[in-house]
């Protein structure tokens, strides 16, 4: 039986709240859609771009027993998410994937109960994104041992790197936003996605910091903010990337790789999130 839930998103992409919904009837735009762009030709067009068109998911959500003190609460706590800078998404798990898409209900009917105490509404869900799969704690690197170093043109570390799920296998027809979260001690931290040659194609770099134990930085691509954690608050981060390079990190069809710049004589971590978009 398919289920449904709205969420909302935490800075690191994980969820922060969640409601679920009793039944969901007569619903639409579950679907996906394709724009093309194309030069014409006398004979053939020529195809120059493919992106998925944002709809518009339309549903009766039923209350089952209790009508209106259902419809109050899920109308408040859809009241509290409505700002601006929340980012709410419907969950849908058809029994085989539980997938999200961010969005803002826009409308929400009222109607009558019926002789069970059962209400029935119309509510319309303007999408902000495509449906993902929330590819959630799968990167992770990290100094798993602390030994002794030969600092060379090559140095040679007997401390050892973990690295577990570094690759990012893209099937989407674009890129995909990843959410990263750095951890100290590490100084000037640095990440870089790489292509199938291991050639870096969009790099991330803070050269003005030396994360402390405690203190952590979050690239969240998705919402396109970064924060900053100096072991006693959060702030915004966002402008403090080196501006020779990107702001955020974009995986692009295919299959990629991640680096970090970790002090195989320290502490640092990173581990991370992607946001697999699917059709």
């Amino acid at each position: 039986m398919r289920k449904f839930a709205f969420v909302v998103f935490d800075v690191d992409d994980t969820v922060l709240a969640r409601t679920p919904l009793d039944l969901v009837t007569d619903i639409s735009g579950l679907g996906w859609k394709l724009k093309l762009s194309a030069i014409s030709g006398d004979v053939a067009d020529v195809l120059t771009k493919v992106v998925q068109e944002k709809s518009e998911i339309k549903c009766k959500v039923n209350f089952l027993g209790n009508g209106y003190q259902k419809y109050a609460a899920l109308s408040q706590w859809l009241q509290k998410y409505s700002t601006v800078s929340a980012r709410v998404a419907l969950e849908y798990d058809d029994g085989e994937n539980k997938r999200y898409v961010e969005g803002k209900v826009t409308a929400f009917s009222k109607t009558e109960i019926d002789e069970y105490q059962n209400l029935a509404c119309d509510l319309s869900f303007c999408t902000l994104s495509p449906f993902f799969i929330h590819k959630g704690n799968l990167i992770r690197m990290r100094v798993s041992a602390v030994g002794k170093s030969y600092p060379f043109v090559y140095p040679y570390y007997y401390g050892k790197n973990v690295l577990q799920n570094t690759e990012i296998e893209n099937p989407y027809i674009a890129e995909i936003p990843l959410t990263v979260k750095i951890a100290g001690a590490i100084s000037t931290p640095r990440v870089a996605l790489l292509d199938e040659e291991k050639q870096a194609y969009n790099v991330v770099s803070f050269p003005n910091i030396t994360l402390g134990e405690g203190q952590y930085i979050i690239i969240n691509s998705a919402a396109k903010r970064i924060w900053f954690f100096d072991g006693a608050k959060l702030r915004d981060y966002t402008a403090e990337t080196d501006p020779q390079f990107d702001t955020f990190l974009m995986a692009k069809s295919g299959l990629s790789n991640i680096s970090v710049n970790l002090d195989a004589s320290g502490s640092g971590e990173l581990t991370g999130s992607w946001r697999q978009y699917t059709l």
